[in-house]
C-alpha cells in the first residue's frame, strides 16, 4: 500500500510550463460497470477476506492489494538474477532470472528464498554477491527502520546479521565484490556520529576508516568505489544542511584518510545521487545545482566536475550502460527516456511515456524501466540498446481484466489557482493536481464524500488507496501543494522553514475548488495523508486562521491521518530523520525556531479540533513515532473532541500484510459512515 510516506512529491509552477503537456487521463477505455445492487446496511465489518463495506456498497480489497501479487522490484543485470517480492498476507522474497533479454517475465515461477515475512519487516536494498551464493541486505529486524546489514544464504535461506549499530545509512561494493563500505551512525538522538567504514567479505575484518564531524555530516548516500577499488565516494551535508549536499570522496591508500569535498560547499543543492563510475576518470552523479536535477561528471583527472545536461525537468532516475546513461527526466505530465552520451550529456535517443517512469537497472546493453500512472497499474519494460537506440519491450504488466476491475478512477490532470502570486512570473500559482472521479458513482448525495491529499500529491502514479476510495465512490482531489517535487528545487523549497504554513493554505484552495467542480459541501470534504500528510491532516483540522498573517480557514468535513507527528520539537527528538525537521522547520537549539515549531504543531491546538479526525499508526514506527498520535489522541480525548485513533500492534510507518491492510481500511469506512450519519442527523 502507498500511503504518501515521505516519497518524492509533484508539483507545477505557472512559470515553468513542462516540455510535456499534460492531458487527460486515462488514455485506456474502460466502459463504466453497473452500479451495484442495493444491499442491507450493516454496520459490522464484512468477514469475507479482502471484503470491506462502506454502507450498502461492497468493495473487494484483493484485487487491489494483491491481484497483481508482486513488486519492489531489486534486479541485478549485473549477475543475471530479479529479486521481488509476492505480496499477501505474507511477503516472499522471490527470485528469477534476467540471463535471457527480452523475455516476459513469470513471475509466478520465481524461487522462493527462506521464509522470513516481509511484511514484517523493512528492506531497502539488495545486492547479489555470486561468489558467496548469497545476498547482502539493508534492512531491519522488526519494521522499525532500525537499519543494519544482513546476509542471506542462497542455498538455505537462512539470514545473518553482519552489522549492529545503532543505524546504517548505505552500502556499496567494490568492482570485484571483494569489499563492502558502508556509513553507520552511532546515538539515538541528533548530533549523531557516523563513519565510514569497509569490511572485507571474505574474512569479515573491518576497518574504521573515517568519521564525520559538525561541520560535514554523513547522511543517506549509495557509496560507490573508484574502478581500482582505491577511493570511495558518496555525499555528505554541509553542517547537517540538506540544501548544501556535497559529493565527497576519501582515499583508502592515505596513512590517515580524510574526506575531501568535491563539490562547490556555498552551493544551493538539495540533490545529490551517484550513479557508477562513468568512462575514463568520471565519477556521474546527478545534481540540481541549476534548480534542476541534471548530470554531472566529476573528473579524477582533472579534479573538477562539470554539468552534461541542462533539462528543465529533473532527471529521477538513470543507470550506466556499456551504451550511455539510460536516464528518465520528467514531471507529473509524463516521462521523457533519454540516452545520453555520457562523456559531453549529449543525447543520443529519446522516447515520450505517458506515465511515471524509473530507471531500475542497467548493465552492459540493458536496461530496466517501470512505469505507472493512474490509469497503468504497472508495466516493467526492457530496454535494448545493442542498436544504440532505445527499443522497449514490455516484459510485465497485470492482464486486462485486472486491470479494468482496479482502475475505478477516471483521472484528469487539472489547474488549481491558490492564494499567491509566482514571483518568477509575476502570474497568480496554479497547482498542479489529479482530479480523480468514480467510475461509479454513489446516487445517494448525503454519501458521496470528497476527499483531499494532504501530502504527497499529484505524482502520476498508480495509488491502491486513491483507486480504492474511487471503488467507494468517492472523488479524490491528489494536489501538488508547495514543497512538492517535480518541478526543480525552488517550488520544492517553498516550504522551508514553513512546516505546517502556506502548504496548508494551498489545501484550502483546493478544498474550495472541489466544493465548485463537484459539488459537495464544505462537511463532505475531507483531508488525509501520511507521515508528513498524517501531520498536514491533523495542522488543516486545527489551524489557527491567522498563521503568516493570511487570515485563512476551511472547515473540512472530516481528517484521516496516518503516521503523523502532532508535536514537531518531540517529533524531532524521538525520530531517525531530525535533519528533514530542521529543514522544514527550523532548529530546536534556536528559541525563535523553537517558538515557532510549537506554534506549528497541532497538539498545541487540540483544542480547534470541531469536527471526525481518525489518526492510524504502526506501534514499531520509528520514522514517526507512534507516540505522535497517541498524545494528540489522549489530549483530544480529555477534552472531549472528535477524534477516533487505531494502533497496529508491530507495524512499523506502513502498515503490510492483506489482513492488515483489510482491517484498516474497514477501520477508515466505518468512521466514515459515521462522518456521514452525524452530518445527517444535524441536517
Amino acid at each position: 500500500m502507498r500511503l504518501a510516506l515521505l516519497l518524492p512529491l509533484v508539483s507545477i509552477l505557472s512559470a515553468c510550463a513542462p516540455p510535456n503537456a499534460a492531458v487527460p487521463y486515462p488514455t485506456a477505455k474502460f466502459a463504466d460497470a453497473p452500479a451495484p445492487a442495493p444491499k442491507p446496511e450493516v454496520s459490522a465489518p464484512v468477514a469475507l477476506p479482502g471484503l470491506v463495506r462502506y454502507f450498502d456498497r461492497e468493495i473487494d480489497l484483493q484485487p487491489f492489494l494483491a491481484g497483481f501479487p508482486y513488486g519492489r522490484y531489486k534486479p541485478s543485470l549485473r549477475t543475471g538474477r530479479m529479486f521481488y517480492f509476492s505480496l499477501g498476507d505474507r511477503y516472499a522474497l522471490q527470485s528469477l532470472s534476467l540471463e535471457r533479454a527480452g523475455v516476459t517475465w513469470d513471475l509466478g515461477s520465481g524461487a522462493t528464498l527462506g521464509d522470513a515475512d516481509w511484511s514484517k519487516r523493512s528492506l531497502w536494498s539488495i545486492h547479489h554477491h555470486p561468489s558467496s551464493d548469497s545476498l547482502w541486505l539493508h534492512a531491519d529486524a522488526t519494521n522499525d527502520e532500525k537499519m543494519n546489514l544482513w546476509r542471506m544464504s542462497l542455498a538455505d535461506g537462512r539470514i545473518e546479521q553482519v552489522t549492529r549499530h545503532d543505524y546504517v545509512y548505505g552500502m556499496g561494493f567494490s568492482a570485484d565484490d571483494a569489499t563492502v563500505a558502508y556509513l553507520p551512525r552511532s546515538g539515538t538522538k541528533a548530533p549523531f556520529r557516523s563513519c565510514l567504514r569497509t569490511r572485507d567479505v571474505r574474512s569479515g575484518a573491518e576497518r574504521e576508516v573515517v568519521c564525520d564531524d559538525p561541520k560535514l555530516t554523513f547522511t543517506w548516500s549509495d557509496l560507490r568505489f573508484s574502478p581500482d577499488g582505491h577511493e570511495i565516494y558518496f555525499t555528505a551535508q554541509v553542517a547537517g544542511d540538506r540544501n548544501r549536499v556535497q559529493l565527497v570522496h576519501v582515499d583508502l591508500r592515505a596513512a590517515k584518510p580524510r574526506v575531501q569535498t568535491l563539490t562547490n560547499p556555498k552551493a544551493r543543492r538539495s540533490t545529490l545521487e551517484l550513479l557508477e563510475p562513468g568512462p575514463g576518470d568520471d565519477q556521474l552523479y546527478l545534481a540540481n545545482d541549476d534548480g534542476f536535477a541534471n548530470l554531472y561528471a566529476w573528473s579524477r583527472k582533472t579534479r573538477r566536475a562539470r554539468k552534461l545536461t541542462a533539462f528543465k525537468e529533473d532527471i529521477t532516475s538513470a543507470a550506466l550502460t556499456d551504451r550511455g546513461v539510460v536516464a528518465v527526466h520528467r514531471t507529473p505530465a509524463g516521462s521523457t527516456l533519454v540516452l545520453l552520451d555520457p562523456s559531453n550529456g549529449a543525447v543520443l535517443d529519446e522516447r515520450k511515456l505517458p506515465g511515471s517512469v524509473d530507471v531500475i537497472d542497467g548493465h552492459g546493453s540493458r536496461a530496466l524501466l517501470t512505469q505507472e500512472s493512474p490509469d497503468i497499474v504497472f508495466e516493467a519494460l526492457e530496454v535494448d540498446l545493442s542498436g544504440g537506440k532505445l527499443a522497449q519491450t514490455r516484459v510485465a504488466a497485470p492482464d486486462d481484466a485486472l486491470a479494468k476491475q482496479v482502475i475505478a478512477c477516471k483521472a484528469t490532470a487539472v489547474k488549481i489557482p491558490t492564494f499567491d502570486t509566482d514571483k518568477a512570473s509575476g502570474k497568480a500559482r496554479e497547482l498542479h493536481a489529479f482530479l480523480l472521479e468514480p467510475r461509479t458513482p454513489i446516487e445517494d448525495a448525503s454519501r458521496r464524500l470528497g476527499l483531499i491529499t494532504a501530502f504527497y500529491g499529484g505524482d502520476n502514479s498508480y495509488s491502491e488507496f486513491d483507486q480504492i476510495m474511487c471503488a467507494a465512490g468517492f472523488t479524490v482531489v491528489s494536489p501538488s501543494v508547495r514543497g512538492s517535487d517535480g518541478f526543480g528545487r525552488d517550488f520544492h523549497a517553498l516550504n522551508d522553514r514553513d512546516l505546517g504554513g502556506d502548504e496548508i493554505v494551498d489545501l484550502f484552495w483546493v478544498a474550495r475548488w472541489l466544493e465548485q467542480r463537484a459539488g459537495l459541501d464544505a462537511r463532505h470534504i475531507g483531508v488525509y495523508g501520511g507521515s508528513h500528510g498524517g501531520y498536514a491532516t491533523m495542522r488543516a483540522m486545527t489551524f489557527p486562521p491567522g498563521t503568516n498573517g493570511r487570515n485563512e480557514a476551511y472547515p473540512f468535513g472530516f481528517g484521516m491521518s496516518h503516521a503523523g507527528f502532532s508535536d514537531i520539537k518531540s517529533f524531532h527528538d524521538a525520530c531517525n530523520i531530525p535533519d528533514w525537521v530542521v529543514l522544514e522547520s527550523g532548529d530546536p537549539n534556536n528559541p525563535g525556531d523553537l517558538a515557532r515549531m510549537k506554534a506549528a504543531s497541532p497538539l498545541s491546538h487540540v483544542d480547534r479540533l470541531q469536527l471526525p479526525l481518525l489518526l492510524t499508526h504502526g506501534s514499531n514506527d520509528w520514522r514517526v513515532p507512534v507516540e505522535q498520535s497517541r498524545q494528540f489522541a489522549r489530549k483530544a480525548e480529555a477534552a472531549g473532541l472528535p477524534v477516533s485513533y487505531a494502533e497496529f500492534e508491530g507495524q512499523g510507518h506502513r502498515i503490510e500484510g492483506l489482513a492488515l491492510q483489510v482491517k484498516l481500511f474497514q477501520t477508515r469506512f466505518d468512521f466514515l459512515m459515521a462522518v456521514v450519519k452525524a452530518a445527517s442527523d444535524e441536517g
